[in-house]
C-alpha cells in the first residue's frame, strides 16, 4: 500500500544530505518529537537532531517541530530548538499539515515530512502529499499504542528496528 510506503528510510538522520534536498526543492523539515529527535516523553533533544537543525538553516530549509505530543511539552522543545512548532497534529490526518504547508505557502513536494512511526508519521506525510522519510526510533521505550502500531509495521513489512543514535 503506497501510503504506508516511505520515500526514504535513513537509519539516522545524519544520513540526509540537506543541501542535496534543497537542490531538489525541499523547503521545509516537519519533523516529528518522540523518538525521532528525543527519547519518548523526554525534553532533551540528540545532538544529531540539533545537527540535523543546524544544517537545514545553513541549507536555507525551515525546520519545524510537527507532533502529536501536547502543547507545552512542544513548545519548550521547539522554543529550545528555536523553531516553529505543531502540536496535536492528529497525526495521520493530514488536516494539520495542510494548515502548516499553507501557512508556509509551500506544496507537499516542498516538504521532507519525518518520523519514526509508519502509521503515523508516514501516512500522515503521504496523504499530505510531503516526501516522507522514516527513520528508525531512538529507544524501545515508547507508548502501548504505539507498540502495537509497530508489530502492525512488521505486519505490513516495514521493520521498526531500534538504534542507539548517541
Amino acid at each position: 500500500m503506497k501510503l504506508l510506503q516511505p520515500d526514504l528510510t535513513v537509519d539516522c538522520l545524519s544520513d540526509l544530505d540537506l543541501a542535496d534536498w534543497y537542490g531538489r526543492g525541499i523547503r521545509a523539515i516537519f519533523i516529528d518529537l518522540d523518538n525521532t529527535i528525543s527519547p519518548w516523553r523526554q525534553n532533551s533533544v540528540t545532538g544529531e537532531a540539533r545537527q540535523l537543525i543546524d544544517k537545514a538553516r545553513q541549507a536555507g530549509i525551515t525546520v519545524v517541530l510537527f507532533t502529536n505530543a501536547g502543547e507545552i511539552r512542544a513548545r519548550e522543545v521547539a522554543w529550545s530548538l528555536g523553531i516553529s512548532y505543531y502540536a496535536a497534529a492528529k497525526k495521520p490526518f493530514a488536516a494539520m499539515y495542510r494548515k502548516a504547508m499553507g501557512e508556509l505557502a509551500l506544496a507537499g513536494s516542498e516538504v521532507l515530512a519525518i518520523g519514526d512511526q509508519v502509521f503515523t508519521d508516514v501516512l500522515g506525510g503521504n496523504r499530505a502529499g510531503c516526501i516522507t522519510v522514516l527513520t528508525s526510533p531512538l529507544s524501545e521505550e515508547e507508548y502501548a499504542g504505539t507498540k502495537f502500531l509497530r508489530f502492525l509495521e512488521r505486519l505490513a513489512g516495514r521493520k521498526a528496528v531500534f538504534h542507539r543514535r548517541d
